[in-house]
């Protein structure tokens, strides 16, 4: 030390220089209490914001239960209006015929003529069975688009045209339609479908 460092100190009151250095030396001391503890408490800080974070999205979360409950109401849902459009109990032929009524009738109200109805394959699709119908009609290209437009109110919204063909006919005159038409209703039984 400088001797007129030395000779100000001195000169100082003994209890302002004891003060000074208890002052000095807590500086130190918490200085290097916060440098130890600087990670450790940024990390304590990190898990609980974690934490925190963690359990706000699992209260976010839907429970299980409900889920399966809100899921089993609409398939009972579902599966009553695939029922009440078309029973499951109808036997092939009656259904077959009861479709053809159903094409003919809409056919004739918008002005067309079905000119062919042939059943087509049935298959299981997850809790359903697949019946699908190939259609033929002949008629003006506006009243065909109209007659494919209300296929589901004249089949019901269990009905679906999956492929479809136009083509010209009577001289340009008409358009020939082809199409295949496709149904779901419930399986009667566990592995009912054909």
């Amino acid at each position: 030390m400088s001797p007129r460092l030395i000779a100000v100190l001195t000169r100082l009151d003994p209890r302002v220089l004891l003060g000074g250095l208890l002052f000095i030396a807590g500086l130190i001391a918490g200085e290097g209490w916060l440098l130890v503890l600087s990670k450790p408490y940024a990390e304590y800080r990190t898990l609980i914001t974690a934490g925190e974070s963690l359990s706000a999205s699992l209260n976010s979360l839907p429970r299980k239960e409900s889920d399966l409950a809100q899921l089993a109401e609409e398939l009972r849902q579902v599966s009553a209006q695939l029922t009440g459009q078309m029973p499951a109990a109808t036997p092939d032929d009656q259904m077959a015929s009861e479709v053809m009524a159903s094409l003919d009738r809409s056919a004739a109200a918008n002005g067309i003529t079905l000119t062919g109805f042939r059943p087509g394959v049935r298959r299981q699709v997850l809790e359903f069975e697949e019946v699908s119908f190939d259609v033929s009609a002949q008629g003006k290209y506006l009243r065909l688009s109209q007659w494919l437009l209300d296929f589901e109110r004249t089949l019901g919204r269990s009905a679906t045209v999956s492929e479809f063909t136009m083509k010209s006919a009577d001289e340009g005159r008409l358009v020939a339609l082809n199409l295949k038409a496709v149904l779901y209703r419930p399986l009667r039984a566990p592995g009912a479908a054909k």
